[in-house]
């Protein structure tokens, strides 16, 4: 009996806004009779799931993500996630103000406490009424969004940062109400707008990072201005946008214009450069029957197309696709702070009913061993573990930017650490992405100047990446402007003399072109074209080789040019993968050792910068790419991806420390609250000093930790 296929589908769920609840998801869906594979991914809020249709149905799934508190919707649109978030956003930033306004005066009220405990008991517990008044703004409006996670991390079973601060806040606002309505004074209200606050704070930092990240399905689906120019009745020329082409309409690309369609050539002759599409380094000839797509540049003349794919269906709208199923099957990794909040979220609710059960025996009063329980797990929360990360994560932030790259979103630091293979893409990458004269080979009787300005005579005027290239090394245009053949370019020297540019025999085994210039039908030199190397790009290979890093090359461009950048960066030639098409790229980096760095500059290096581990884009790198990358170098060359590493090392180091400070405060508090011993004052004090640590060591980063 032939095996029954698997049926796949991007699902986007609605209301998925925490990395743990991604995880928990994750896991129930796999756990699903029927499911062969399952990723959820919290940034795109999308989910990829595969089931085997004899043991399950799509049915199975949207009730299994129902019974979870989401839903699941047929089609991710990045823009509705977007607004989504700028919603967020606002309310975050909202909640932020109450939490910060209402919290300083029920902390103010606190501090009064702790500071003269000479008051009389009757004016203590009305200020520290005024102290849970004050906070009730914070703990119903600030922290609702906190319970409500909490909520559904028990029901995913993936307990986080929500679920432990929301024990922290129940802890403190119990043990107050019971202090309170025995007479005392001894509340914990300050303690509770504290967490709330710092995790209202941290949220918003992760939302407007996560909005930030949405933008790159957006840039995706808009590579270039989506209008053509489509033949009307009357044989004219309208623009209309992309959505409004049919089948068939007759639409012009002009010369040095971007094609927006996909479509059969029907008119004219040209060249085209799809090297940000597919990587090659040339330019391709194109006639009438020949296909264009979507985010070709015509270089010489105007071409006629007819449209033969649909906005949405084109290749590069099929790229973006493919993005974000390579997003949702890479799923949400586990962080360190994730973890340890998982440990200490299964341990407080046991330590805390210990503590209950061996003090109401060794006191005899259930009231007192409730009391205790309940301080325990209000010490238990350290609130410095809030702050852990994003501290870090803002510190990245600063160096990053300042070190000449940009950091896409919190959870780059942990996936950029360990890699242990490095795939470069070629043109734009290892190379400029711009033709340039690498040198010039002069006949008899003639200079080297005196070569390139009659080329750059023919040339100037001329809209072709080669053309640019000489005039470029000429210093600029000379003269009036010359001619473009079918096979060359032609112009009069002030004498009158004709100047001829053409192709040549010889340099394509190294990846360059040869041009002749003629002058008269008298060859006066050669120029050899080629993409230049970055100059960083060996020292940074050779740098990632030291670190144990494999490193391999990834093109579409052909084997002579890859072989020949492979040499000129110090890469043997088993390390070099010629001819690889967008998804080729995506496979080969599931197929490499993980973690796995993918550092690219194109549309067509979209799905492997986001199947990789860790996506780089160079500077030169189209904003689709840049979108898309974990890391965007944004000034300088290849030696930022060592800069990046070395950040993501120390930023690390430095947050695991944070982890460790954070916790280190229970070291002292659960002792301290298990035998009764620990006073608000104390308690305040530990906090805000387990807090000083982890801002004072955030703070010590460098990049060269």
């Amino acid at each position: 009996m032939p095996a029954t296929a698997v049926t796949r589908q991007l699902f986007a769920v609605d209301g998925l806004w925490c990395g743990g609840c991604a995880r928990g998801l994750e896991s129930r869906l796999r756990a699903i009779n029927g499911v062969v594979s399952a990723g959820v991914h919290y940034v795109t809020a999308s989910a990829l799931v595969q089931w085997d249709p004899d043991r399950c149905d799509a049915e199975a799934v949207h009730d299994c993500v129902r019974q979870a508190g989401y839903r699941l919707l047929d089609r991710s649109d990045p823009l509705t996630i977007r607004q989504r978030l700028d919603r967020e956003v606002r309310s975050l930033t909202l909640r932020l103000v109450v939490a910060v306004a209402f919290g300083m005066w029920s902390m103010a009220c606190a501090a009064v406490l702790y500071l003269d405990p000479g008051l009389s008991s009757s004016v203590a517990w009305w200020i520290a009424l005024a102290s849970g008044v004050l906070a009730a703004p914070v703990i119903g409006f600030s922290g609702a969004g906190i319970g409500r996670m909490a909520v559904r991390s028990i029901r995913l079973r993936a307990p986080g940062l929500d679920l432990l601060i929301g024990l922290g806040v129940v802890g403190s606002v119990a043990t107050s109400a019971v202090h309170l309505a025995r007479g005392g004074a001894q509340v914990y209200f300050d303690t509770a707008t504290m967490l709330v606050t710092l995790l209202v704070l941290a949220r918003l930092i992760e939302t407007r990072v996560r909005r930030n990240a949405t933008d790159a399905t957006l840039a995706l689906g808009r590579p270039f201005d989506d209008t053509a120019e489509r033949r009307d009745d009357g044989g004219g020329w309208e623009l209309v946008a992309g959505d409004r082409l049919e089948i068939g309409d007759v639409v012009q690309v002009r010369a040095g214009g971007v094609s927006t369609v996909d479509g059969v050539v029907v008119s004219g002759q040209s060249a085209v450069d799809t090297a940000i599409l597919t990587g090659e380094s040339g330019p391709s000839a194109l006639g009438v029957g020949d296909r264009i797509v979507a985010g070709a540049v015509n270089l010489v003349r105007p071409l006629e197309v007819r449209v033969d794919r649909l906005s949405g269906d084109r290749d590069v709208d099929r790229m973006g696709g493919r993005i974000a199923l390579e997003l949702a099957a890479r799923g949400e990794p586990i962080d360190s702070v994730s973890r340890a909040a998982g440990a200490l979220t299964t341990a407080i609710p046991i330590v805390s009913l210990l503590v209950v059960l061996v003090s109401t025996i060794m006191t005899r009063s259930i009231e007192t061993g409730l009391v205790r329980g309940l301080v325990v797990m209000l010490a238990a929360c350290p609130c410095a573990l809030a702050l852990a990360a994003p501290l870090v994560h803002l510190r990245s932030g600063v160096i990053a930017a300042g070190g000449g790259f940009r950091l896409a979103d919190a959870g780059v630091i942990e996936r950029l650490t360990g890699p242990r293979t490095a795939i470069f893409d070629k043109t734009g990458t290892l190379t400029a992405g711009q033709p340039r004269v690498l040198s010039v080979e002069v006949r008899a009787g003639w200079t080297e100047a005196e070569v390139v300005a009659l080329a750059a005579r023919a040339e100037t005027g001329l809209d072709h990446p080669l053309a640019r290239a000489i005039t470029a090394r000429n210093g600029g245009p000379l003269g009036a402007g010359g001619s473009r053949g079918s096979r060359d370019a032609q112009a009069l020297d002030p004498a009158g003399r004709r100047i001829r540019v053409g192709g040549a025999q010889g340099g394509a085994a190294e990846g360059l072109t040869r041009l002749r210039v003629w002058l008269d039908d008298t060859p006066v030199g050669d120029l050899l074209i080629g993409d230049a190397i970055d100059p960083e790009a060996g020292e940074t290979i050779l740098e990632l080789r030291r670190r144990g890093i494999d490193v391999l090359l990834a093109t579409g461009d052909a084997e002579g040019p890859a072989h020949a950048v492979a040499r000129a960066v110090g890469l043997e030639p088993s390390s070099v993968f010629a001819g690889c098409t967008p998804l080729s790229k995506a496979e080969l980096v599931r197929r490499s050792r993980g973690p796995v760095l993918f550092v690219g500059d194109g549309v067509n290096d979209g799905p492997a910068l986001a199947a990789a581990d860790c996506g780089i884009s160079v500077s030169r790198a189209h904003t689709a790419a840049s979108a898309t990358a974990a890391v965007v170098i944004t000034r300088g060359g290849l030696g930022r991806v060592s800069d990046a590493l070395n950040l993501a090392v120390a930023a690390r180091r430095r947050l695991r420390q944070n982890i460790v400070l954070a916790l280190a405060y229970n070291v002292f508090a659960l002792p301290a609250a298990a035998l009764g011993l620990l006073s608000p004052a104390w308690a305040a004090v530990a906090m805000i000093a387990s807090s000083l640590a982890v801002t004072a060591n955030a703070l010590r980063l460098k990049i060269a930790d």
